[in-house]
């Protein structure tokens, strides 16, 4: 019975031992788990913080280093302010500047220490002129309007040396105007005359990119400019005789180009240009127009020749009689001898503007006499040019003369008083054309006003 109610009484206490063993082990599982991911989040948050404080060491090292670097900039600049690189840079940030006034004289600054610099800047433009950087500058009113990549072209032409020369010969295919192509070409020309056929592909391109269909519009200062710049600069004789082949300058109704014979006279022997104006002289026969002035100037120069002998004697024959006379005095030698119809009055003596050592001087002068003798033939009756013939005839035979004793040239007081009645007759009929002129435009005025009344 005892040990029945011994057995009885354990039973609660085995459960109570066993429930509390099961609790113990549940609590340390639970430790246990609660201690193992305390590890796992303290080790990602060391993690985190590594990874934080490496980044914020690289951003405080990327910091320093800049801070370097503008301090060695600065440091530069204060220590060597004329350092080529440093003055480009400098041009680059004046762009920002509000405006050109506030440009300029930084600009100027910067550019005068690049010519202190001479070749050693060349480097550091060559980039600059390649990037095509370039702004305008203020420099009114004692000049016109100018860039900052015309200063520069001319701060290389200032520099005046081969390699400057290279570096501006790099800027003919991108000249912007026929005016900074012009500079650009007569300055390599004072370098070396090899730097010519680079001139003259820069001039043709620039030619065809204003005459193009699509630049029809093309301003004729242009043009007039550009033929220039071919004929008178560069003497591109084979141009201009493409050009004249393709006769373009032969107009309609007897016209005749004569902005491009002006330039392209500069660039051809006499004697070919000679070839041209006949044909041009022939044209505007064809046409019944009067014969352009540059036609009649080559003849005279070429007057030796069949063509121009032609041409001078059929335009004086269609000529007015003062007219004719005036032409006939420009044969002489002496600029101011055919003045003499025009100022009313001859001087008792007139100078020599001649040099006797001009080995051509005796050609023109008999070449000269030649025609005037077929000239007088073509005009026997008329009194007053047979008198102009001989004084122009004696003035040139003076001027030939090698007598270092032969002093001026002169007239007797009877031709001063022919010249000055022959003038007088030249002014009176200005002022009845002038006066005929006046009187017909007012008659056509009060014609008008009546209609309309």
């Amino acid at each position: 019975m005892n040990k029945k109610n011994i057995k009885s009484s354990s039973k609660p206490f085995l459960a109570g031992v066993t429930i509390m063993m099961t609790v113990l082990c549940a609590a340390g599982i639970w430790v246990k788990q609660t201690q193992k991911q305390a590890q796992t989040d303290h080790n990602q948050l060391a993690q985190k913080l590594e990874t934080e404080t490496n980044q914020l060491r690289k951003k405080i090292n990327e910091a320093s280093s800049q801070y370097l670097v503008e301090a060695n900039r600065i440091n530069a600049e204060q220590h060597n302010p004329l350092d080529p690189e440093i003055l480009i840079q400098q041009l680059y940030k004046l762009k920002d500047l509000p405006n050109n006034k506030a440009r300029t004289p930084h600009a100027f600054y910067c550019l005068q220490g690049l010519l202190l610099n001479g070749t050693n800047s060349l480097p550091a433009l060559k980039d600059l002129l390649i990037d095509g950087y370039d702004f305008n500058l203020d420099v009114r009113p004692l000049y016109s309007s100018r860039t900052l990549r015309q200063e520069i072209a001319s701060l290389l032409v200032a520099m005046g040396n081969r390699p400057a020369a290279d570096l501006l010969s790099q800027l003919l295919p991108v000249a912007q105007t026929v005016e900074e192509l012009t500079n650009l070409c007569k300055a390599l020309l004072n370098v070396s005359d090899g730097y010519r056929p680079y001139c003259i592909s820069a001039a043709r391109d620039m030619y065809n990119h204003l005459t193009d269909l699509e630049q029809a519009s093309s301003d004729q200062q242009d043009i007039k400019k550009i033929y220039n710049l071919l004929f008178t600069v560069l003497c591109d004789e084979e141009f201009a005789i493409e050009l004249l082949e393709k006769r373009e300058w032969l107009q309609e109704k007897g016209k005749l180009d004569s902005t491009l014979l002006g330039e392209v006279k500069n660039a051809l022997p006499s004697e070919t240009f000679m070839d041209y104006c006949y044909e041009g002289y022939l044209h505007q026969k064809e046409n019944h127009r009067k014969t352009d002035y540059i036609l009649l100037t080559t003849a005279k120069e070429n007057i030796a020749t069949p063509k121009a002998t032609e041409m001078l004697l059929a335009t004086l024959k269609d000529s007015s009689p003062l007219e004719r006379y005036s032409s006939v005095m420009g044969l002489s030698l002496d600029p101011n001898f055919g003045a003499t119809l025009l100022v009313g009055s001859a001087p008792l003596t007139v100078q020599q503007t001649s040099s006797t050592e001009d080995l051509n001087l005796i050609q023109k002068v008999n070449d000269r006499l030649h025609f005037l003798n077929m000239l007088e033939a073509q005009f026997p009756d008329d009194e007053k040019m047979t008198r102009i013939v001989g004084l122009v005839r004696s003035n040139l035979q003076h001027t030939a003369s090698t007598d270092p004793n032969k002093g001026t040239w002169g007239m007797d007081e009877e031709s001063i008083s022919f010249f000055q009645d022959l003038a007088n007759e030249a002014i009176n009929k200005t002022i009845n054309q002038f006066v005929e002129n006046a009187s017909k435009r007012i008659d056509e005025k009060n014609n008008k006003q009546k209609t309309e009344k």
